[in-house]
């Protein structure tokens, strides 16, 4: 029997599909087209944001101190020139310059610590301006000098390409670089300042250098290249005086010694910075320094026109012998004189006034003498002279100049033997004076002592061979 086949397994059929939604399309929003002149706008208002918060932040950030004002000022000329220099930086609270010129103003005025103020805003506002370290050292050099030299290094660093102040500002450092005794670096700055506006000023300052390392010619050689600036021609005649005794030269000694004794106190340095600060400062202490600056630089005019505004406003002995002065030194004598008379009425006691009424009355009368000896008003211009001299010598008994035109009164008044004693006086106080040992031998050749007034002559000679006179009395004497 055969057997069955064995029936395979019947395939299974899948499961019918579950019947499910069909898919949407996805679609885009549906937007307006885009609107150009929306968008400019959009963009404007986001910069303008942008701007103004960063305007708000640095202006934040760059606030201007309050400027400074001295308390406690009672000057009323004071007051209102420092409410005008500040209201003017006000006006530009960002600008530098307009910080150190209000700071200018205060320094000139004596104001260090709040000019300092002023300075510090100046460097950080006008980092490339000499002038605000400059005028910061000049403070230092009184008050902090510990720091001044890196204040003056500083600014003469910054001057380098600035022709006004590069050889001021060079010089003040090689002056403070001596100073402290820095030899080597200030000879190379004096060195590389021989040149003008002022090459004298490195001259003088070679000699010191000179002097410092032993080498006596050297510094003979600038003191003498120096000696004729009105900055130094006392300090230089000085130098050369010294510098003659130690190499024995006694006569040459002797000469400088005695000009450098009738020679005035040597003003500052001419300075662009410095010298303005005079024509800066205010009231009374404002105008004497200014006069002082014009009578430097023989601007005689202008110096006489300060003193005579000084008079109008009050008439001092100090502001009419000032005036006296300058107008002698213009050759107008009678009107010199006038002032004069007036400055010793207003103060008797004023030692420059009778001894400066002296003088101009003694310039005047000696050219009226050498113009015709005889003239009649000789006799009472002399007496005025002698008159003022000795009260000034009395006043003040080693004036040496007053006990000279005393003398020289007396001579020409014909008194020789009285005009001995003030003379010989004079001569104490100051023997290497040529014009006293001239005076004095004409006076006692006049009372017959001819052994005293030909040592008198040759004296005078020696300090001064350049002078004619002592020759010419000495062959009066037959010598």
């Amino acid at each position: 029997m055969k057997a069955k086949p064995t029936p395979q397994s019947a395939p299974v059929p899948p499961p019918p599909p579950v019947a499910t939604a069909a898919p949407r399309a996805i679609q885009a929003p549906v937007t307006a087209p885009p609107n150009p002149l929306r968008w400019r706008f959009l963009l404007v208002l986001l910069l303008v944001g942008i701007a103004g918060g960063g305007v708000w932040y640095f202006a934040g950030r760059d606030t201007p101190p309050e400027p400074p004002f001295p308390d406690g000022i009672t000057d009323a000329e004071v007051r209102q020139t420092f409410e005008a220099a500040r209201a003017k930086l006000l006006e530009s609270p960002r600008d530098g310059a307009a910080w150190g010129e209000y700071g200018t103003v205060l320094l000139a005025n004596l104001f260090h610590k709040e000019a300092v103020v002023c300075f510090l805003e100046a460097e950080k506002r006008s980092p490339d301006d000499p002038r605000w370290p400059f005028a910061r050292a000049q403070v230092a050099l009184k008050r902090d000098p510990e720091n001044a030299l890196a204040l003056l290094e500083t600014a003469a660093d910054k001057a380098k390409n600035n022709p006004k102040y590069k050889q001021a500002f060079s010089l003040t450092l090689a002056e403070t670089l001596l100073e402290r005794g820095e030899t080597d670096r200030a000879a190379a700055l004096f060195a590389d300042h021989l040149t003008p506006p002022d090459p004298e000023r490195a001259e003088y300052g070679l000699g010191l250098v000179a002097v410092s390392r032993g080498d006596r010619e050297a510094a003979t050689a600038h003191f003498l290249a120096a000696v004729h600036h009105r900055a130094c021609r006392k300090q230089a005649t000085s130098q050369l005086a010294r510098l003659a005794r130690v190499r024995g030269d006694v006569a040459a000694a002797k000469q400088y010694e005695a000009e450098a004794a009738n020679l005035n106190q040597d003003p500052p340095w001419p300075d662009p910075y410095l010298d303005r600060l005079v024509t800066l400062l205010v009231g009374t202490r404002g105008r004497d320094r200014r006069i002082e600056l014009l009578e430097r630089d023989d601007r005689i005019p202008e110096a006489l026109a300060l003193y005579l505004a000084a008079i109008r406003e009050q008439k001092t002995s100090k502001a009419l012998t000032g005036a006296g002065v300058n107008l002698a030194r213009l050759g107008r004598y009678d009107e010199a004189i006038t002032h004069l008379r007036e400055a010793v009425q207003v103060d008797p006691k004023d030692t420059n006034a009778q001894h400066t009424l002296a003088l101009v009355a003694f310039t005047k009368w000696e050219k009226v003498a050498v113009a015709d000896p005889y003239a009649a008003e000789l006799a009472g211009g002399f007496r005025e002279v002698m008159t003022h001299a000795r009260t000034a010598a009395e006043l003040k008994p080693d004036h040496y100049k007053a006990l000279l035109f005393w003398g020289l009164a007396l001579k020409y008044l014909g008194e020789p033997k009285a005009a001995i004693d003030p003379l010989q006086r004079g001569l104490t106080v100051a023997p290497e004076n040529f014009d006293l040992q001239l005076g004095l031998g004409q006076v006692l050749a006049a009372t017959g002592d001819r052994a005293g007034a030909k040592a008198r002559f040759l004296t005078a000679k020696r300090l001064n061979g350049n002078d004619p006179r002592p020759d010419a009395e000495l062959r009066k004497l037959g010598e």
